[in-house]
């Protein structure tokens, strides 16, 4: 199984409403496991085209 997060472990409680459910989780995700840690640019959105658009009044032309 791999597991990725983009939040480092030491920053999960905020996402968990129990002390004692992120230990339990933290327990079974890190009993027997191999952590890498990855620190570089994301390839996560590169082919994201973002468009930029702006509305206003249109002027009618007579």
């Amino acid at each position: 199984m791999i597991f990725t997060s983009n939040k480092n472990p030491s920053t999960w409680d905020k996402y968990f409403i129990e002390q004692d459910s992120l230990l339990c989780a933290l327990d079974r995700f890190f009993d027997d496991s191999m952590v890498f840690m990855i620190k570089g640019e994301s390839y996560r959105g590169r082919k994201t085209e973002t468009i930029s658009l702006e509305a206003g009044i249109s002027k009618s032309i007579k």
